[in-house]
């Protein structure tokens, strides 16, 4: 099976490119190289909500027009495609049918993107953990374990393992049966606070921790909503996210 990973320098890609193999592109430019593909798995994007607001031209294509370009270059090829939890825009626990947002940059591509992979599958996920390297990116687990005094908020979310997101991919890419738009995440629903004391805990760190309700941001629908996960579960084991993490923290803790 020939398979390429696109994004294979951030945060996802390298993840998935450590563990899958398989053929990578210098992404600052998609191109033609001459293969032709089973798979594209499209790891390149913009993930700072606030980045996107300000540089529409730029995030437009690396989170939606990407996908045109794949069309373009690798017609033959089933999209894996990653989205983000981010675009719903409902109170309490949200289904891929439950609504969305466009108001947002971030939010407005990532859905447009979805629509364009007629050819594949898009999983929309929470928030990533489980990089071996903690400077990778500055993500809510980096930045918790490397602070000693942080400030978390009450606000619910879907924590989502590296090694979860491999396993969708694994069997997407062993069985084919995957199309349309997924949400994806380990099983159980936290918070920020409480995901910081239980890293706290675990490692014993003994962080000064301030608990308050909600940071402020310039999105509405931030602390609105987490997703329902059921649908993938139908194909794939979801590990609860405490069973991941605790192999996560033993590792980056020897």
């Amino acid at each position: 099976m020939n398979v390429l990973i696109l994004g294979h320098t951030g945060y996802l890609g390298s993840y998935l490119h450590q563990h899958l193999g398989f053929d990578t592109l210098d992404t600052r430019e998609l191109y033609d190289n001459g293969v032709e593909y089973d798979y594209v798995i499209n790891c390149i994007g913009i993930a700072v909500l606030e980045y996107c607001q300000e540089h529409k031209e730029e995030s437009d294509y690396a989170n939606r027009d990407v996908i045109l370009d794949i069309q373009k270059y690798y017609p033959k090829a089933k999209i894996i495609n990653f989205s983000s939890y981010y675009v719903y825009n409902q109170i309490g626990l949200c289904t891929e049918d439950s609504l969305t947002t466009v108001q947002y940059n971030y939010c407005r591509q990532k859905l447009e993107a979805e629509a364009l992979v007629t050819n594949g599958v898009s999983f929309r996920i929470g928030k990533l953990f489980g990089h071996p390297d903690l400077d990778k990116q500055n993500k809510l687990t980096e930045y918790i374990l490397k602070t000693n005094d942080l400030v978390l908020d009450e606000v619910y979310f879907n924590p989502t393992s590296l090694r979860q997101v491999l396993k969708a991919v694994r069997y997407e890419l062993l069985t084919g049966k995957l199309n349309g738009v997924y949400n994806l995440a380990n099983a159980g629903i936290t918070n920020h606070y409480k995901y910081g004391q239980f890293i706290d805990i675990v490692l014993n760190s003994n962080k000064n921790i301030t608990q308050i309700n909600k940071h402020s941001r310039n999105f509405n629908n931030y602390g609105y909503f987490s997703m329902d996960c059921s649908k993938i579960s139908n194909y794939i084991q979801l590990n609860h996210w405490t069973r991941d993490l605790l192999d996560y923290l033993d590792d980056v803790n020897t």
